[in-house]
């Protein structure tokens, strides 16, 4: 759905008028911010399908430290892969890495671990160990929300009840009936909406809620 349909669907729920865009009241701003608000709080909540990705890093010989371009600041890492090797790379400690790097005589060759260190313009940078001597892809798998929406053809990419159903809540909160059923309902249907919409996408991944003993 659309930023637009999203609003007007809880307007609709509100008993207000439809828009024919985001900015076309103050009502329907408001509604727009319980939108953002909301869609922030369910993508947090879940590593959802719909915002995996992959960002690749070829290394350069003797260079150690990359940004993840794109990345943002609500990243989060699931696995990162030597590709060109063919392995999982191992997140190690920061406090390791570092006497690594400053060690007399650091190793060379192809990366087998990772770690976060700063940012630049709003992207973390990862540092790898061993320092690449060679021009290895590494494969950061990850995911990453989409930004606040403000345009009316911005389009959700998980799934929208739980959006419609939490900003809805929010709305009724602000016209002062939090303490009322019709808050405490609401706030229940967004809850259970929630919750479903994450256990049908776990079902596309129920190899990560699974341990093994190996």
């Amino acid at each position: 759905m659309t930023y637009l349909q999203l609003i007007n669907a809880v307007l609709r729920r509100l008993r207000e008028d439809e828009v024919t865009s985001v900015n076309e009241n103050s009502y329907s701003k408001l509604v727009g911010e319980y939108i953002n608000e909301t869609k922030r709080e369910a993508e947090d909540a879940w590593n959802w399908i719909q915002l995996r990705t992959t960002i690749q890093v070829t290394c350069v010989a003797s260079t150690f430290s990359y940004t993840l371009t794109g990345a943002g600041n609500r990243f989060r890492i699931l696995q990162v892969i030597n590709n060109t090797e063919d392995r999982e790379m191992q997140r190690a400690p920061y406090k390791w890495m570092n006497s690594q790097f400053t060690n007399n005589s650091p190793q060379e060759g192809s990366p087998a671990f990772w770690d976060i260190n700063g940012g630049t313009g709003g992207d973390p940078d990862v540092n790898l160990y061993p320092i690449p001597n060679v021009t290895d892809v590494i494969d950061f798998n990850m995911v990453l929300p989409q930004t606040d929406f403000d345009s009316d053809g911005d389009t959700l990419y998980i799934p929208s009840m739980p959006v419609i159903l939490g900003a809805y809540a929010k709305a009724v909160s602000e016209r002062g009936e939090d303490g009322s059923t019709q808050y405490a309902e609401a706030v229940n249907k967004y809850d259970k909406a929630l919750s479903d919409a994450i256990a049908i996408d776990a079902m596309n991944v129920n190899n990560e809620l699974t341990w093994e003993v190996v």
